[in-house]
């Protein structure tokens, strides 16, 4: 229940929907838990270097100077205000850490194992219960050492194809952002990129339960569930499966998105930077498979379907609207 309670501040507060009395829950609760004091030190040490060096210099004195007054408390030294502009700095590309770290921690179980497919990389595991994974490029699964022995869950950021052994006994269950994913033994994909403004599951073979915004929904095969992230809406349809799933082939599936989503997608699978030189070409849509042998292939492909045009120079690459 505490866990659950961290998770809900966190996420309120991400929102800005936190009121002053949550926020003060949340620090209240962050200042008598030693251990998310730690995680939290830790990731200020390992924090992207793209982190503004005076702030997380000044967040990592106050954490040391706390320590070594034997308080062992986050932000206890500097005004509530400004305790909680310096963590929003933080809290985002901290996030999905910090839910892994609820949802799986367990100090008795042991260590969390978390493995990553970086951008214009697959991988793909055999966990302990024989359930097979496929990750996505851009994309991490997280787990608990004790896997297997009294329940089976994972957390995912990104996407991931899963083939679930059955065990009635022990539902595997998939945690995001967003949603709870619970099956028996089935085949579905979920994708769930944090910088993306949907998450969304699709059932290949067998049921699924979801529980998500409040709500909870069994699929079916082929069925999609989709949770739109910037209105809070959790909803299904009907789609052909297999086509959400060509990824694992090394084909690239859009359905009606936005060349804003795409420049997203091919920037994970080919581990490229796309810019925009022209803004109106964000909204325009495209429906297809792309096959994702080269970035100049897919590019190609997309200039001669749409009003599109490109220029490459080196791993960055500039989209312009063609008159």
């Amino acid at each position: 229940m505490e866990k659950k309670k961290y998770i809900l501040l966190f996420e309120k507060y991400i929102r800005n929907e936190a009121s002053a009395e949550e926020e003060l829950l949340l620090l209240s609760m962050l200042r008598h838990d030693n251990d998310i004091d730690l995680f939290l030190e830790n990731q200020i040490k390992n924090s992207d270097q793209k982190l503004d060096k005076e702030t997380e210099q000044r967040m990592y004195e106050h954490i040391r100077s706390g320590k070594a007054q034997g308080k062992k408390r986050l932000f206890t030294t500097v005004p509530l205000r400004k305790a909680m502009q310096w963590a929003a700095m933080i809290a985002l590309p901290m996030m999905s850490a910090l839910l892994v770290y609820f949802l799986t921690s367990d100090p008795i179980a042991g260590d969390n194992v978390t493995v990553q497919a970086p951008k214009g990389e697959k991988a793909n595991i055999t966990l302990a219960d024989g359930s097979l994974v496929w990750i996505n490029s851009g994309s991490s699964l997280t787990y608990n050492n004790a896997f297997n022995q009294k329940e089976r869950k994972v957390f995912l950021e990104g996407e991931a194809y899963f083939e679930v052994a059955k065990d009635p006994k022990r539902p595997f269950i998939v945690h995001t952002r967003d949603m709870d994913i619970e099956a028996l033994g089935t085949a579905f994909n979920v994708r769930a990129y944090p910088e993306e403004n949907n998450e969304s599951t699709v059932l290949l073979e067998g049921k699924i339960k979801i529980n998500a915004q409040g709500q909870q929904r069994i699929l079916t095969e082929n069925q999609r569930a989709i949770i739109d992230k910037t209105v809070h809406t959790f909803s299904t349809d009907k789609v052909f499966a297999v086509d959400f799933v060509q990824w694992k082939d090394g084909n690239l599936y859009f359905e009606n998105s936005s060349f804003d989503e795409i420049a997203l997608t091919l920037s994970r699978v080919f581990n490229v930077e796309i810019q925009f030189a022209s803004e109106r070409l964000r909204s325009m849509r495209f429906s297809g498979t792309l096959g994702n042998s080269s970035i100049r292939n897919a590019l190609d492909i997309l200039s001669l379907t749409s009003s599109m045009q490109y220029e490459m120079n080196g791993t960055v690459i500039e989209l312009y609207y063609k008159e």
